[in-house]
Protein backbone atom coordinates (compact mmCIF):
# COMPACT_ATOMS: atom_id res chain seq x y z
CA UNK A 1 0.00 0.00 0.00
CA UNK A 2 1.41 3.53 -0.88
CA UNK A 3 -0.08 5.98 0.47
CA UNK A 4 1.39 9.92 -0.23
CA UNK A 5 2.33 12.18 2.78
CA UNK A 6 -0.15 15.56 3.80
CA UNK A 7 1.98 16.07 6.16
CA UNK A 8 5.60 15.31 7.62
CA UNK A 9 6.35 16.98 11.17
CA UNK A 10 10.45 16.22 12.08
CA UNK A 11 11.25 16.51 15.54
CA UNK A 12 12.42 19.91 16.43
CA UNK A 13 15.59 18.74 18.00
CA UNK A 14 16.57 16.99 14.53
CA UNK A 15 19.89 18.31 13.28
CA UNK A 16 20.44 16.26 9.96
CA UNK A 17 23.06 13.90 10.93
CA UNK A 18 22.59 13.17 14.10
CA UNK A 19 20.83 10.60 15.43
CA UNK A 20 19.29 12.42 18.11
CA UNK A 21 15.54 13.38 18.12
CA UNK A 22 15.62 10.86 14.97
CA UNK A 23 11.86 10.81 14.90
CA UNK A 24 9.00 12.42 13.17
CA UNK A 25 5.14 12.40 12.56
CA UNK A 26 3.86 11.72 9.55
CA UNK A 27 -0.13 12.71 8.68
CA UNK A 28 -1.37 10.06 5.69
CA UNK A 29 -3.12 12.11 2.86
CA UNK A 30 -5.97 9.88 3.30
CA UNK A 31 -7.10 7.16 5.70
CA UNK A 32 -6.29 3.52 5.26
CA UNK A 33 -7.56 0.55 6.65
CA UNK A 34 -5.97 -2.08 9.03
CA UNK A 35 -5.70 -5.70 7.95
CA UNK A 36 -3.93 -8.04 8.14
CA UNK A 37 -1.06 -7.01 6.04
CA UNK A 38 -1.39 -3.31 7.13
CA UNK A 39 -1.27 -2.77 11.02
CA UNK A 40 -0.76 0.23 13.10
CA UNK A 41 3.11 0.39 15.02
CA UNK A 42 2.53 -0.56 18.70
CA UNK A 43 4.58 0.97 20.88
CA UNK A 44 5.27 0.04 24.59
CA UNK A 45 4.59 2.13 28.15
CA UNK A 46 6.94 4.42 29.02
CA UNK A 47 6.91 2.89 32.50
CA UNK A 48 7.81 -0.67 30.78
CA UNK A 49 11.73 -1.86 31.72
CA UNK A 50 13.39 -4.92 31.11
CA UNK A 51 15.59 -6.63 33.31
CA UNK A 52 19.16 -6.69 32.34
CA UNK A 53 19.95 -9.57 29.86
CA UNK A 54 16.90 -9.51 27.82
CA UNK A 55 17.34 -10.41 24.35
CA UNK A 56 16.42 -6.22 22.44
CA UNK A 57 15.94 -5.81 18.70
CA UNK A 58 15.53 -2.20 16.94
CA UNK A 59 14.24 -1.72 13.90
CA UNK A 60 14.05 1.62 11.41
CA UNK A 61 14.53 2.38 8.07
CA UNK A 62 18.33 2.68 7.03
CA UNK A 63 21.09 4.13 9.26
CA UNK A 64 22.08 2.80 12.80
CA UNK A 65 24.59 5.83 13.81
CA UNK A 66 26.10 9.00 12.69
CA UNK A 67 27.20 9.11 9.57
CA UNK A 68 26.00 5.90 8.08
Amino acid sequence: VRVPLRLLLPHPGYRGEATSGDIALAMLAWPVTFGPTLLPVCLPSPALRFPPGTLCVATGWGEVGEGG
